[in-house]
């Protein structure tokens, strides 16, 4: 009977990994509804991805170059770059794709047709009234900085830098004798 039991166990097909929300999204896109400009390159070699926490600037323009949004002070924003961990944070789908193309230091002129910005069905980020939802955008974003973190709350309230805080962690307890058994770092 035990032999039975686990030749029917070896025939069941693997489970699949449920399909997150932004994989189910970006099912959605079609060719050519978002298009990148480089407008000043970036430096490094690597980009950020899944986990990353990416600080940036953002200015949303209409076709015809008016400003309806930005986070830059000249531009009638705070001047505070925006924080989002990519795979966390609701994000445009726009936003979710063009990201993580993008060097430290670069910026990059994003033009996304409605269903890649506020006009998409079930939109996760909340439109703005001065944002005309219905039109083609130029999202013009400055990746400032990327890094891993580990999320400590589901409300996105408490991150981690993971490398820093860790050897900050280990320093601080060889120092204070209280040594590392107290401790799993992960």
């Amino acid at each position: 009977m035990a032999v039975l039991e686990d030749a029917e166990q070896e025939q069941l097909p693997p489970k699949k990994k449920a399909q997150s929300e932004e994989d189910k999204r970006r099912k959605k896109i079609v060719p050519g509804s978002l298009m990148k400009a480089l407008m000043r390159p970036g430096g490094g070699e690597s980009t950020p991805s899944e986990g990353d926490q990416v600080i940036y600037h953002c200015t949303v323009r209409t076709l015809e170059g008016v400003v309806v949004e930005s986070s830059r002070s000249e531009y009638g924003g705070k001047g505070i770059p925006i924080r989002h961990v990519l795979g966390k944070s609701k994000l445009l789908l726009g936003l979710l794709e063009g990201i993580p193309t993008m060097l430290k230091g670069e910026v990059a002129m994003f033009k996304m047709k409605t269903q890649m910005h506020y006009g998409e069905e079930d939109c996760p980020v909340r439109v703005p009234s001065s944002v005309p939802k219905d039109d083609e955008l130029h999202f013009e974003i400055e990746l400032i900085d990327f890094s891993k973190v580990k999320v400590v709350s589901d409300d996105l309230g408490v991150l981690k830098k993971v490398e820093m805080l860790n050897l900050f962690l280990i320093m601080y307890l060889s120092r204070s004798g209280m040594g590392l058994p107290f401790f799993s770092i992960q």
